[in-house]
């Protein structure tokens, strides 16, 4: 099968296999009153549906959009059950709506066609035995991210449900925005980086990548963080009901970045120079002389 061919059947069993998940998980999402644990049984239910496709395929990048495909239909999902159509709603389903656009979308340059995994599954394939690799796949690569994306999410499923607005909440809004655009800049460069490269293993230092090694994950961070910021505003006194987009974070900084890290020493000679020279995470001036 040629890539073309592979990258356009893909694309069909994405369609089909996300069409089916979120449809099937909307039958308990009707039946269940309270809003988070309504939302939070649809996602685990679309995320098993999602599971067992990309083990009867054998590509757990099957799962790759969910990430910023959930989000926005979670929310238009709440807005129609729960009638919220109020500007908290409308201005919170606009931005998560562009977020998710663009990271999607770059999902969508990036996606190669079915058979071809992200290579960190592709380790823990060839690493563990079906058994216990299914198990690493349902727990950590299926569920931990939707549960992460879930716990940020409730600062908008809570924000939402707020009638009034308050012109303080732009703050997060501008917070929100500016992560997007940082992260569309950093795809933008690399893109542009990769085809003049045209696949050599050097490492990409223009653009926001000269002052951070991981300008994207920056932006998914600050994203999550400005609609903490956005809820807080509406919300102060029951603050702490927002803390769960911490656990973004934590993926990031622990998980994440330590293994982005690691793969780069692997495959790219000019990686650890690069590494002297460039801050981790923040935008910062690199420290060549």
């Amino acid at each position: 099968m040629t890539m073309q061919n592979a990258r356009k059947k893909g694309l069909l069993i994405d369609l089909v296999t996300y069409a089916l998940a979120f449809g099937i998980a909307a039958v308990p999402f009707a039946f269940i009153e309270e809003a988070l644990p309504a939302t939070a049984v649809f996602t685990a239910v679309a995320t098993v549906v999602v599971f067992i496709v990309s083990t009867v395929y054998s590509d757990v990048s099957v799962y790759d959009p969910y990430w910023s495909v959930a989000p926005p239909v979670m929310l238009i999902a709440n807005m129609i059950k729960y009638r919220l159509f109020g500007p908290n709603a409308w201005i919170l389903f606009g931005i998560v709506g562009i977020w998710s656009l663009r990271l999607t979308g770059n999902w969508f340059r990036t996606y190669k066609g079915l058979g071809h995994e992200d290579w960190r599954y592709a380790m823990y394939r060839e690493k563990y035995s079906p058994p216990v690799f299914h198990f690493i796949s349902f727990a950590g690569l299926h569920f931990m991210p939707t549960v992460v994306v879930y716990l940020g999410l409730v600062n908008a499923l809570l924000a939402m449900r707020v009638g009034d607005f308050c012109i303080r909440v732009l703050f997060g809004c501008v917070v929100m925005l500016s992560a997007v655009f940082l992260e569309f800049v950093s795809d933008r460069a690399i893109h542009r980086f990769l085809a003049e490269l045209k696949g050599e293993r050097k490492t990409c230092d223009i653009s926001v990548w000269q002052y951070s090694r991981h300008p994207n994950y920056l932006g998914e961070m600050t994203f999550w963080t400005g609609m903490f910021l956005y809820y807080v505003v509406l919300c102060p006194k029951e603050w702490y009901f927002g803390l769960g987009f911490l656990g973004i974070v934590i993926m990031f900084l622990v998980v994440s970045i330590p293994m982005m890290e690691k793969h780069n020493l692997e495959r790219r000679p000019d990686y650890a120079e690069y590494r002297k020279k460039t801050s981790m995470l923040f935008l910062w001036p690199n420290r060549r002389e």
